[in-house]
């Protein structure tokens, strides 16, 4: 309800000052039954205000336990500049999170951009305010490719503006997945409290096209001098049809040596059937023990109908690199992929499943999905088959301004949760 109270005063100050009003109202509800309890409960209250350029977004998050949070997002345009301010507050304490503001712009063919944020770098404690800056920029001149960047007490940025580009970077800053909202995300972030701005670190990538694919150099320095080098072939076409090389890297510290090796093994039938192979070795050192086959899927649509099975043989997930800490493969999502997220994955154990998915057009020129998806146990379970979980998920869209969804999971126990939700757009 405050949720809704706080949108209703934010709606009525933008009708007083006119333009172009939108936004949206999504609603979920997960109960029990055996005994009956509303286990989970999320709304979500977005409205927008558009007018000479600049947009305006006010954004409230509530659940069981009240509301919990309320950011806004302003952005627009100052003749070459390109303007972004993000601030949040934690409404449930209540007290400042963070406040970014960004800016960029592009001047003889080289794009330049700017990061500014005051953090509460101890949100569950006593507040501790900190301050950071980044400036970068990236350029291309025939065939190189340059990107650099420079911060005073902020995580690095640039793998994110290289791989992503900068605009997927702010969107990044407070973002949902997986049911999940990150605030902030991470990927922009102060690294102490502070608010005097020393150097923390600079960022140099170089990209240039190479025999087979194409090089990447990567070097770092940080306030005590050089951290790494790191050298990394891409887009490798060995003219092998049965493996394809994602990359290879090779990674130089002042103490070590990394070498790391991605690839796929595609085995095609049909266009169905998907491998995922992995290289197997010692945490450290460079020794190559096997290649292990890690994961089997099989996805085929028909007219509008897919079929998706799969087994994981490494139910704990597996690192994509060889001998490296970095992102790990978690497991299964709950719709039939892969996922790199640990708030994406299905619950540990989980490896293996078979599902199907329906979609095709509603009411009103609206579309609907269905879904249902097996869930089992190798070895682990007294359901059937290794049985352990099923989930039916129905998402149909009236029009496209409401969406109303039903999810249900049942469990060897029995209904496990019902799930209810509604989305209207405006």
């Amino acid at each position: 309800m405050k949720a809704i109270g706080i949108g209703s005063l934010l709606l009525a100050g933008f009708l007083a000052f006119g333009g172009t009003l939108t936004g949206s109202w999504t609603f979920t509800t997960q109960w029990a039954l055996t005994p009956f309890s509303i286990t989970d409960l999320d709304t979500i209250v977005t409205l927008g205000y558009k007018a000479n350029g600049t947009t305006t977004r006010a954004t409230a998050l509530a659940d069981l336990s009240g509301l919990q949070n309320v950011f806004f997002d302003l952005s627009g345009t100052i003749g070459p500049f390109a303007l972004r301010s993000i601030i949040d507050f934690n409404a449930a304490t209540p007290r400042f999170r963070t406040w970014l503001v960004s800016g960029a712009t592009a001047i003889a063919g080289a794009n330049f951009y700017a990061l500014w944020m005051l953090d509460d770098v101890n949100p569950s404690g006593s507040p501790a305010i900190g301050s950071g800056l980044t400036l970068g920029g990236w350029a291309t001149n025939g065939s190189l490719s340059l990107w650099v960047e420079a911060r005073s007490n902020m995580v690095e940025t640039l793998t994110y503006v290289y791989r992503y580009g900068y605009r997927w970077l702010l969107d990044h800053f407070i973002f949902q997945q997986c049911d999940i909202w990150y605030k902030p995300s991470g990927y922009i972030d102060v690294q102490t409290s502070g608010t005097t701005l020393t150097f923390s670190g600079l960022s140099v990538y170089m990209e240039t096209p190479f025999v087979c694919g194409k090089l990447l150099t990567q070097l770092s320095f940080s306030k005590a001098g050089f951290e790494q080098i790191l050298f990394e072939l891409t887009d490798l076409d060995l003219g092998l049809e049965w493996v394809k090389i994602k990359w290879v890297d090779v990674m130089f510290t002042t103490t070590n040596k990394t070498v790391n090796i991605v690839f796929d093994a595609p085995l095609i039938l049909d266009a169905c059937l998907t491998t995922y192979f992995a290289l197997e070795g010692p945490l450290t050192g460079l020794g190559i023990e096997g290649i292990g086959l890690k994961a089997l899927t099989v996805a085929c649509t028909w007219n509008g109908v897919t079929l998706k099975l799969g087994h994981m043989f490494d139910e704990n997930g597996w690192y994509p690199y060889l001998n490296y800490l970095g992102t790990r493969v978690y497991g299964w999502t709950w719709d039939g992929e892969l996922a790199t997220v640990p708030a994406c994955a299905v619950t540990e154990g989980y490896d293996e499943f078979i599902g199907i998915k329906v979609d095709g057009a509603a009411c009103c020129g609206g579309s609907y999905v269905f879904s249902a998806f097996a869930w089992f146990d190798t070895g682990n379970s007294s359901g059937i088959f290794d049985w352990v979980e099923s989930r039916f998920n129905l998402q149909v869209g009236l029009g496209s301004s409401v969406d109303v969804s039903f999810g249900l999971s049942v469990t060897t126990s029995g209904v496990n949760w019902v799930r209810l939700g509604a989305t209207l757009r405006w």
